[in-house]
């Protein structure tokens, strides 16, 4: 097999130095700025919502069952590549064993343990790419392609509806959702983007709740993320606020293939909560991955940062608004060394699920001189997620280090969320092929007063009782991220969302309230 292996990269040599000497000369791009008009939002009522998702299941024209491909950062063979040779190494014991024996206090389960939705309710696409957030009184779970809200207290399930129904959009399916509430306005933020609509249009949509309620109506804008009319595809947006703005970012891909670089726009807040027009400043030429913040204080600088496959740097960058217009500035901060991480292994199957390309998958959380961080990368020859608090004032390492289930697990998809305090919580995925376990949504943390550098193996809120296998791919496609967000009337407590195995085919999804 390894020989058969090494004779197709030779046979694609030629084709991947095209790509390659493609894409590099792409990455080296100067920085470009750009301003879009963006009209006036729709005001999209539930009433207009409840008929839309009526309506499109009486002609039958529910969202398409769609496999979401993962594009990662490099060309698909170095990509494959490098997780074969990452796959080929033999396991040995985690370099920081430590974790799973240190006294510290971590988070339990609390008053809610739900099912989520699940990949029959949502339209039959796949990976779920779960996430969501959780306010004053709900929590908003956002999956392909599907918007359910949750009563808080009770946990029950108070409304559910296509992401077609919810922002008005049918001529092409939409995937990659993300949820944020802005705690300070007490706006819901749900955002998701379209495939592209031709070689010049692909939309990012934007849904503002009018008030805090939800369940209420939505300004609905539509951003053409392609702003150069050139084929470019729009790919893994993530979304970020400071006091002043959102913040979208994503991966951009020359005809949906090739990797050119990030781009970025910011969007006035006060405007948007108001549906009045806007003008969105982009920024394009950035490094692949680059992800936005949940800023908590009202500083005058957001930080982004953006990570390679491998290496031993993370790029950040430094989002400013003199006179009311957003600038930005760039510098990099050394971390311990990491690469890809190899697919993580089932029980009971050789199918693999796929781990990613080491991008930070979801938003930062932002306090003062504090940047959290956390991504999945290689460590004792397993996927392992490496968490990052980073000191943005000089840009160091205030700590780091790695957290996992067991000796023998393979962890993977985790989100990091953190209070003003410093408190700390994590969700994350994880298997353990040689105890017989199956894929888990497991969480954990740490309290501030912690000894630096340390995240213990936690506890699990949900165990699959079989592997998942929808297709005869290995690896199959994963959930590309998770959610785990600070409860807005409790720090010490927080509110999770994550994927799980419903049947071999079938993927679920389960929300957990945790806390200290």
């Amino acid at each position: 097999m390894h020989k058969i292996f090494k004779i197709f990269l030779l046979l694609s040599f030629a084709l991947t130095l095209v790509i390659s000497v493609h894409a590099v000369a792409e990455a080296k791009e100067r920085i470009r700025e750009d301003i879009v008009k963006v009209k006036r939002a729709q005001l999209r009522t539930p009433k207009d919502m409840e008929s839309a998702e009526a309506e499109l299941l009486e002609a039958g024209k529910a969202p398409s069952v769609t496999k979401i491909p993962f594009r990662p950062v490099l060309n698909k063979l170095e990509y494959k590549t490098a997780k074969y040779e990452a796959s080929t190494d033999t396991e040995t014991k985690r370099s920081d064993a430590k974790i799973l024996n240190v006294p510290i206090t971590i988070p339990t389960l609390k008053d809610i343990n739900i099912e989520g939705v699940n990949q029959i309710e949502a339209g039959g696409s796949y990976p779920p790419d779960t996430h969501g957030a959780i306010g004053g009184d709900y929590f908003i779970e956002v999956t392909n392609q599907h918007v359910d809200i949750y009563n808080k207290n009770t946990g029950t399930l108070v409304k559910g509806v296509s992401l077609a129904s919810f922002f008005g959009y049918t001529k092409r399916d939409l995937f990659d959702p993300r949820c944020v509430y802005d705690h300070v306005r007490n706006r819901w933020i749900i955002t998701a983007d379209a495939f592209p609509e031709s070689y010049t249009e692909q939309y990012q949509f934007i849904g503002i709740s009018k008030t805090s309620d939800p369940l209420g109506s939505f300004y609905i804008y539509n951003v053409d993320v392609n702003i150069q009319d050139n084929k470019d595809f729009w790919d893994f947006p993530q979304l970020g606020i400071d006091k002043n703005a959102i913040i979208i970012t994503g991966n951009v891909f020359l005809a949906g293939i090739i990797p050119k670089y990030a781009r970025m726009f910011v969007a006035e807040k006060s405007r948007l909560y108001s549906g009045l027009s806007i003008k969105v400043k982009f920024f394009s030429g950035l490094k692949m991955n680059i992800t936005p913040p949940i800023v908590l204080d009202d500083g005058e600088k957001t930080f982004l940062v953006s990570p390679t496959w491998k290496g031993n740097t993370i790029t950040k960058y430094i989002l400013m608004y003199p006179d009311n217009l957003p600038t930005l500035t760039s510098s990099t901060i050394t971390v311990p060394e990491y690469s890809i991480p190899p697919d993580a292994k089932q029980p009971g199957t050789t199918t693999l699920l796929d781990t990613l390309d080491c991008r930070f998958v979801n938003a930062c959380i932002q306090y003062a001189d504090s940047l959290w961080q956390v991504h999945t990368i290689k460590n004792g020859n397993r996927p392992t997620p490496k968490f990052y608090e980073f000191n943005t004032a000089i840009d160091t390492v205030t700590q780091s280090g790695f957290f996992y289930a067991s000796e023998t697990s393979h962890d993977w998809n985790a989100s990091i969320a953190a209070n003003t305090n410093g408190d700390v919580f994590v969700t994350w995925s994880s298997t353990d092929p040689s105890a017989g376990i199956n894929a888990e949504v497991r969480f954990s943390g740490r309290r501030v007063s912690d000894p630096l550098g340390i995240i213990p193996s936690g506890n699990k809120l949900y165990t699959s009782s079989t592997y998942y296998k929808p297709t005869n791919d290995s690896p199959e496609r994963w959930g590309d991220y998770s959610a785990v967000t600070i409860d807005t009337n409790d720090s010490l407590s927080a509110w999770i969302v994550n994927e799980k195995i419903n049947n071999s085919r079938i993927w679920g999804s389960s929300i957990g309230q945790i806390g200290y």
